[in-house]
């Protein structure tokens, strides 16, 4: 009995370190799937500058059909001026070319501001083309070593499946079945390691004679309330020994 608790112990190591690297399995995809939005996000951000590099050459080209409307009007206007035959007509030309003048003026003010704010925004997106580039190249370089290391814990988990069938073909089949329906049972740990005459799994307090018995590692005990498998590590217990001497 002493060889297949210590083939439930092995056993146990090893269902361990493979539950904890499926779990790894589990957020490393995560971890790419934020990469990728990461770099969804820069694209946008950069997209979003372009946009408005777009808009702000369409508003001066638009401002720029303005203007010259308004001066081929102020030109039509003054083109009249030799056809006016009285003052009232004259002062009246006069006021309406002015008007146009003021409008042309702050049209061209206008202009001046949109094209300030044209060229910023073209060394923005230069700006912003080469920082997104940058920060793109360092997030496949991170997803490239993510899908290395899922590869690598997925060749682990083979390693120790693998491992794992040979502690199986050495236990009795009742024995498996038990172990199989206590990892179910509690998620994955069945056989737990008792400290200081406390269950690692449930927290239960032994009571002494079953604990005297479990230190000695030659029976298969169980639990009194979780049901877990239960083992004792003299190595690591040389404190409690000490102690108790």
């Amino acid at each position: 009995m002493i060889d297949v608790l210590n083939i439930l112990i092995q056993l146990q190591e090893i269902d361990s370190q493979i539950i904890n690297l499926k779990q790894k399995t589990e957020s490393l995809p995560l971890k790419i799937k934020k990469l990728d939005q990461l770099a969804e996000e820069i694209d946008k951000q950069f997209e979003n500058e372009r946009k408005k590099l777009s808009t702000l050459e369409k508003q001066k080209k638009d401002k720029e059909r303005d203007i010259d409307e308004i001066n081929d009007k102020i030109k039509k206007l003054k083109e009249k001026t030799s056809q006016i035959k009285t003052n009232k007509e004259y002062q009246a030309l006069l006021k309406e070319i002015e008007s146009f003048e003021e409008a042309l003026k702050k049209e061209e003010e206008n202009l001046l501001l949109i094209m300030y704010e044209l060229d910023e925004t073209k060394r923005n997106l230069e700006d912003s083309k080469k920082n997104a580039d940058l920060k793109k190249k360092e997030l496949e370089l991170e997803k490239i070593q993510v899908e290395e290391e899922i590869k690598r814990v997925n060749q682990s988990i083979d390693t120790l499946i693998d491992e794992r069938r040979g502690f199986i073909d050495k236990l009795p089949k009742e024995i498996y079945d038990e172990y199989k329906e206590l990892m179910k049972k509690h998620k994955g740990i069945a056989v737990s390691e008792v400290k200081n005459s406390v269950c690692q799994g449930c927290f239960l307090h032994i009571p002494p004679q079953l604990y005297v018995e479990i230190k000695l590692n030659q029976s298969i005990y169980h639990c009194p309330q979780c049901g877990r498998i239960l083992f004792y590590k003299k190595e690591e217990n040389k404190e409690e020994k000490a102690v108790s001497e």
